[in-house]
């Protein structure tokens, strides 16, 4: 992925100079010119084929959000195991139709004011940077999607999502229980394979389930009927009772909550202060995430066992995620711009996560567009939306699979931030 990383980013800067050149010989000066880029979205590479280029863009978004799907539903299940071909010779063809159809999108599909492209492309930027240094190609993929999805509409993006993760997922189920995709002896759950689903482990299957229902909810919004928000709880317990899948079981439920909440305020708007407290949430988690560990203290004859006696009661709760982050403060550095970590400790948190494999610029960056959107949908009154990025937000304090888009659809929602739109232009019914 080296090659698309710097090839996108080089065609965008090839892009901004034809743009110059063009608006220059329409608008005769330099100043015009200028004004003009900044304000008025237009094509890259001219406006040739104009409309053609922007009826199909949503088209090549969609094939290429449907590729990647079915990449981490499908070719990452225990298939892998069983046709190691899958990995080896089908993966990276897929790989490669994937990025096409984004570059293409990106590229030749979406229009731009040099504002858009400009806060977009700088952390397009820092996305390319910490990738080179983390070496996490989800991150790198995540941030092409955003790119690529502007001005999709969700819905059709939901529709592509779920028409390809929900029969990939019964095909894997399928596979599973008819002891073809089923784990080894070697399993961490030996003796009862069922309860992994065809996944090599419960939180995997529970990340596809649990984005899955996201795109469900993306897709139904202000349709959704109780009876739905009842199916969205009783997944929730499914998950819990099945494979045992804590975090994606708690969000499930979380999000039935704040759904039922979401019905009961209708759309309204909220004000600033409430807004807020939407928004607070990001910092709040940010400080939960990164204060406790500093309070741990080995103790115990081996230094296995934490004290404060409070501190190893949450830790045990959170299945040690504190103690794991405490072992990262202690083995690794903090680098501007992240570093390639070891297989332990195990950094299950996303903040956590991002400080030492992507460095703090791009913690603070993350924080700060989530922090930005869940202030302006609570303040735009798109309730369900807020309900999903906080579901995803409880997600991230015990997963680091919202870097996949697979279990966090749910980060299209940041797509207005990322471009620096208006907000009344985030509307995620567009």
């Amino acid at each position: 992925m080296f090659g698309y990383a710097n090839a996108l980013l080089l065609a965008l800067f090839a892009a901004a100079v034809l743009d110059l050149i063009l608006a220059w010989r329409r608008c005769r000066t330099p100043a015009a010119a200028l004004r003009s880029l900044w304000q008025e979205e237009h094509l890259l590479f001219g406006n040739w084929a104009g409309a053609a280029r922007l009826r199909w863009g949503p088209y090549a978004f969609c094939l290429g959000l449907a590729l990647y799907e079915f990449t981490v539903v499908f070719c990452n299940s225990m298939a892998r195991e069983h046709w190691p071909w899958l990995q080896a010779r089908v993966s990276p063809v897929l790989d490669n139709l994937m990025y096409l159809a984004f570059l293409a999108k990106i590229l030749l599909g979406t229009r731009y004011t040099w504002r858009s492209l400009g806060t977009a492309g700088a952390l397009y930027f820092v996305a390319r940077w910490v990738y080179f240094n983390g070496q996490n190609i989800w991150f790198l993929g995540l941030a092409v999607v955003l790119l690529a999805a502007k001005d999709v509409p969700l819905r059709r993006a939901m529709k592509a999502f779920l028409g390809c993760g929900i029969p990939t997922l019964a095909l894997v189920e399928i596979l599973h229980f008819a002891g073809i995709l089923a784990p080894g002896a070697t399993s961490e759950r030996d003796g009862s394979f069922r309860l992994l689903f065809g996944y090599g482990h419960p939180n995997t299957f529970g990340g596809v389930v649990f984005g899955l229902l996201l795109g469900w909810v993306l897709l139904r919004q202000t349709r959704l009927r109780w009876v739905e928000l009842a199916a969205v709880a009783a997944v929730g317990v499914f998950l819990l009772m099945g494979p045992a899948s804590r975090s994606a079981a708690l969000c499930c439920l979380l999000l039935a909550v704040l759904l039922a909440a979401a019905k009961g305020l209708k759309g309204r708007p909220a004000n600033r202060l409430l807004s807020g407290c939407c928004a607070a949430l990001v910092p709040l988690e940010l400080a939960v995430s990164l204060i406790p560990p500093l309070f741990v203290v080995k103790i115990g004859p081996w230094a296995n066992e934490i004290g404060p006696a409070w501190l190893k009661r949450l830790d045990d709760l959170l299945t040690c995620r504190i103690s794991l982050s405490w072992a990262a403060y202690r083995m690794y550095d903090i680098k501007i711009a992240g570093q390639m970590l070891m297989d332990w400790p195990t950094l299950d948190n996303i903040f956590v996560y991002l400080l030492y494999q992507f460095g703090p610029v791009m913690l603070v960056l993350a924080a700060l567009l989530l922090t930005v959107a869940l202030y302006g949908y609570a303040r735009r009154g798109h309730w369900q939306a807020v309900a999903c990025l906080v579901a995803v937000l409880l997600y991230g304090y015990m997963e680091t699979q919202v870097l996949h888009i697979t279990s966090d659809p749910a980060a299209l929602l940041l797509c207005g931030v990322i471009f620096a739109q208006p907000m009344d232009l985030w509307c995620p019914d567009q």
